[in-house]
């Protein structure tokens, strides 16, 4: 990983884009990004915590977004499935670790699930994809 003198992790920045400073990034710069803890994903059902419904909140390369409800709060997140394998971890470990960032959908927590006798990852997400939409 990326650090600065300071051993703080370093996110690139595009060139032209401005730090939260205000201050002009130029090509090559860094802006300090601290990311999360290591992820840890769950072995429990995912029934234990969330209420899956049927309602599909979009469609990606890897299949259906379906609306999910926890349980203790009623909050509605965004549920992705992936089938579990090691391309799909590095993906949701890279997604976690940038979720901090505020242009990225936050990652809220993971499971490790079995769905049709395959061991998949089940991603739960903050579900407001239109605040990442430029209209």
């Amino acid at each position: 990983m990326l650090s600065n003198a300071h051993n703080q992790p370093l996110f690139p920045n595009p060139a032209g884009q401005q730090n939260p400073g205000g201050q002009q990034i130029t090509t090559g710069q860094f802006l300090p990004f601290n990311a999360r803890p290591s992820l840890q994903i769950k072995k429990n059902a995912i029934t234990d915590d969330y209420k899956v419904t049927s309602q599909v909140l979009g469609l990606g390369i890897n299949g259906k977004v379906l609306e999910i409800f926890q349980k203790k709060t009623g909050d509605k997140y965004a549920l992705k499935m992936l089938q579990d394998c090691a391309k799909a971890r590095r993906e949701v470990e890279l997604h976690w670790r940038a979720s901090p960032c505020a242009n990225i959908v936050r990652i809220i927590d993971v499971y490790e699930n079995l769905y049709q006798a395959r061991k998949c990852l089940l991603i739960v997400m903050e579900w407001n994809f239109q605040f990442y939409i430029r209209k």
